[in-house]
């Protein structure tokens, strides 16, 4: 009977540690999934800015070299996971501004991409991948920073679409 005790105080411990981390511990520890393909070369990226009245504006790149140095900005960017609570709050007061999503295509069939980013307070951003078993889909707080997306339109430069 004693052991019995012993297991299902065990057993409670260990529910509650993977609650804590899946409910709170995960949050605060910083984490891009873009990083673990950093030493890959992307064959294209492409970006959209999503203006309020509807108006597209595109660049895109094919460039070997311009791709390597964007997979580089987007893997040393330091994030943070965003519970959904909290990445609907920060969301909600953006109504109606203008947003950037962007896709970086890997090969033909293995794309990451990046949505939900804000022009004018760029520190929020929905990374998902075609790419299975991707792990890291979700949003995201840009820590110590914010997205520089003038350096991504610098980069591409006159390769605009």
């Amino acid at each position: 009977m004693k052991k019995m005790k012993y297991f299902v105080l065990a057993l409670g411990i260990i529910f509650l540690s993977v609650y804590l981390y899946q409910h709170f511990i995960y949050y605060m520890i910083p984490f891009n999934p873009i990083e673990e393909y950093a030493a890959e070369s992307p064959d294209d990226f492409h970006i959209t800015q999503n203006l309020p009245d509807g108006e597209k504006v595109n660049a895109k790149s094919h460039d070997q070299k311009t791709c390597d140095l964007i997979l580089e900005y987007l893997s040393n960017l330091k994030l943070k996971p965003l519970k959904d609570k909290d990445a609907r709050n920060a969301l909600a007061k953006k109504e109606n501004e203008a947003y950037i999503t962007g896709m970086l295509k890997l090969d033909q069939s293995r794309e990451i991409f990046i949505s939900d980013l804000f022009i004018d307070d760029p520190d929020v951003l929905y990374i998902s991948s075609s790419i299975a078993g991707f792990n890291g889909e979700g949003y995201y707080k840009i820590v110590d920073s914010t997205f520089d997306y003038d350096y991504i339109i610098d980069l591409i430069g006159n390769q605009e679409e």
